[in-house]
């Protein structure tokens, strides 16, 4: 009997305890500062973000930020970064935000998805865009897996890949199959296993570029797909512009973005994947902010918000 008393003590001790710290875990303090993250400047992911927020002055300058703003290196720092901060706020790229374990916040009252991107419906969206190489000297074949991989990209095969990594693309009876197109490629038919194609750009880009390089390459004598992703201002660097022939050159690059006219790309060398859209996120611990308008998160990124409880949930 002493021991069935006991045994419930501690049961009834373990319960309480545990209550105790479910409580304590999921209060949040509103009197917290709110922690401000942002991308680095050559980010495609920051440029989209400002501009559908009417900062356009902070797309390239951090001097109009917070001067408690966090700077981080791409959208997996992102991801982590807020992950670990219950008092943050960012923005990341819709096709990694289900994977993130963060919250996603409406924006302007529309939620980010992939129907409201493509009726236009939600204002935080852009291009998922590539750039190739303008001179191929000494690498011809390098040269004809490329123009066979971004021929791929528009492909029923391709697009399928695309879609399973969030990007958000019409497809349309005409899209062909790879079989119907690979004859046109007759570099696929030949043994690339000794070929590596550079890959880089966008870290928002990375893991549908990763997917589609993997999958491509049983296709085209199993080339090897080498991946340094750097951010969108690379891709220009690196492909056409002043490292294109250095260490760190690509044979295609990614673009979460536009290409700039500080980009002067040769003609037929850059094209559309597909759009995707930057998402504002929190903590999953924060249950203060579900939507936001372009004006409020401006306030917060501009310092002129600071503090949790004066936002409206």
């Amino acid at each position: 009997m002493k021991k069935l008393a006991l045994l419930m003590l501690t049961l009834f001790t373990s319960v309480a305890v545990y209550g105790c710290q479910q409580t304590t875990t999921t209060e949040f303090d509103s009197t917290k500062n709110i922690t401000v993250y942002t991308r680095d400047t050559t980010s495609g992911t920051r440029e989209a973000f400002f501009s559908g927020i009417s900062f356009h002055e902070a797309s390239a300058d951090n001097t109009p930020l917070v001067s408690t703003y966090v700077e981080v290196d791409g959208n997996a720092s992102m991801i982590t970064s807020i992950q670990n901060d219950n008092f943050g706020i960012g923005y990341i790229s819709l096709s990694t935000l289900s994977d993130s374990g963060l919250m996603g916040v409406d924006f302007n009252g529309v939620q980010a998805t992939t129907a409201n991107v493509l009726n236009g419906t939600y204002g935080l969206q852009r291009p998922f865009n590539y750039m190739i190489r303008a001179d191929w000297t000494g690498m011809e074949t390098e040269h004809q897996i490329v123009e066979a991989f971004v021929a791929y990209m528009s492909t029923v095969d391709g697009k399928a890949t695309i879609q399973n990594k969030h990007g958000i693309i019409e497809s349309t009876a005409s899209d062909p199959l790879w079989d119907d197109i690979k004859d046109n490629y007759s570099v696929c038919s030949l043994d690339n296993s000794d070929v590596t194609i550079y890959f880089g750009g966008s870290t928002s880009v990375e893991s549908m570029a990763k997917a589609l390089s993997a999958e491509f390459s049983t296709k085209c004598g199993n080339f090897i797909p080498e991946h340094n992703h750097t951010g969108s201002g690379d891709s220009y660097l690196r492909t056409q512009g002043s490292e294109k022939d250095g260490a760190n050159k690509l044979h295609i690059g990614f673009l979460s973005r536009n290409v700039k006219d500080s980009e002067p790309a040769v003609e037929n060398t850059t094209g559309r994947i597909c759009l995707d859209a930057v998402v504002i996120v929190v903590n999953a611990n924060n249950p203060l902010l579900t939507s936001i308008t372009a004006d409020e998160i401006k306030k917060i990124y501009s310092g002129d918000v600071t503090v949790w409880s004066e936002i409206q949930a």
